[in-house]
C-alpha cells in the first residue's frame, strides 16, 4: 500500500482523533491550532483519503474513527518522527562532543555549562564519555546560578544571557536557530 505521506497538520489532526474520537470540530481546531475552516477542510481530505471514518452518531454528535490505512500512516509518521529525533539528538550530542573537544585541545580545564532538562543530562552524559583529562566541570540551570568568576560559559539553552554579562563569555553548543522540528 503506497504512503500518503500526511501534511503535518493531517498527522497532528489524524493524533487528536484518535486520542478522543468523539471530539468536536471546534475542539480539535483548538487542540491543533487551526482554524474550525482549515480542521473542517482536513477531516474531509482525511476521509477522502480513506484515513478517517465519519459517522453521525445523532443531529450533534459526530464520531471520527481511524480506519486501518489511517493507523497505519499514523504509525509510520510516528516512526519517521522517531527516526528524525534520533539523528537530531545524535547530531547535537556530535556538536557537544566537538565542542568540548576543541575548548579542551586548546587548553581550557575549567567548563561552567548552562542548560537545562535533558540537555543538561546529555551533557552529563557526552562530559562522561569523552573522559577529558584534568577538567572539572560545573552545571547549572541558568545564568543566574554562574559565578562572576567564570571566565567562559557553554550555553545548551534558549535563556538568553542576561545583561550585564559579556556575549563573548558565552559559545551556544546547541544551534537552536538551525533545528527544525519536523513532523
Amino acid at each position: 500500500m503506497p504512503s500518503q505521506n500526511l501534511a503535518e497538520k493531517e498527522f497532528l489532526l489524524i493524533q487528536e482523533i484518535s486520542r478522543q474520537p468523539l471530539r468536536t470540530q471546534r475542539d480539535l481546531s483548538q487542540s491543533v491550532g487551526l482554524s474550525l475552516g482549515m480542521t473542517n477542510l482536513l477531516i474531509k481530505r482525511l476521509s477522502r483519503k480513506g484515513l478517517i471514518k465519519i459517522t453521525q452518531l445523532d443531529w450533534k454528535r459526530t464520531q471520527y474513527l481511524l480506519t486501518l490505512q489511517g493507523v497505519l500512516e499514523k504509525t509510520k509518521k510516528s516512526y519517521d518522527y522517531t527516526l528524525y529525533t534520533i539523528r537530531l539528538f545524535r547530531q547535537i550530542e556530535d556538536n557537544i562532543a566537538s565542542v568540548l573537544k576543541r575548548e579542551h585541545k586548546n587548553g581550557r580545564r575549567s567548563f561552567h555549562l548552562v542548560a537545562q532538562d535533558e540537555l543538561q543530562q546529555l551533557l552529563a552524559e557526552k562530559v562522561a564519555e569523552l573522559s577529558l583529562d584534568g577538567t572539572d566541570f560545573a552545571f547549572y540551570r541558568t545564568f543566574a546560578e554562574v559565578p562572576a568568576s567564570a571566565d567562559h560559559v557553554l550555553t545548551a539553552t534558549l535563556e538568553a544571557p542576561p545583561s550585564g554579562f559579556p556575549p563573548a563569555r558565552c559559545t551556544s553548543i546547541v544551534d537552536f536557530n538551525n533545528i527544525s522540528f519536523r513532523l
